[in-house]
């Protein structure tokens, strides 16, 4: 209910989740990457560059 604050942590959720398949895009979704809470800029980067690692390695 909105008086527990719900509503907000789903918004949260999909938020992370929409920015994990914006980076698997990177890979063609072959890759799942890790992306954890709080998905910084930073965290977003990282996850990019080393999924593009992974990608190229075969890993």
């Amino acid at each position: 209910s909105k008086a527990v604050g719900e509503p907000p942590l789903p918004l949260g959720i999909s938020v992370l989740h929409a920015l994990s398949d914006a980076v698997a895009s990177v890979a063609d979704h072959r890759i799942c990457p890790r992306l954890d809470p709080p998905a910084t800029p930073e965290r977003v980067l990282m996850a990019i560059e080393r999924l593009k690692e992974e990608a190229k390695t075969g890993a």
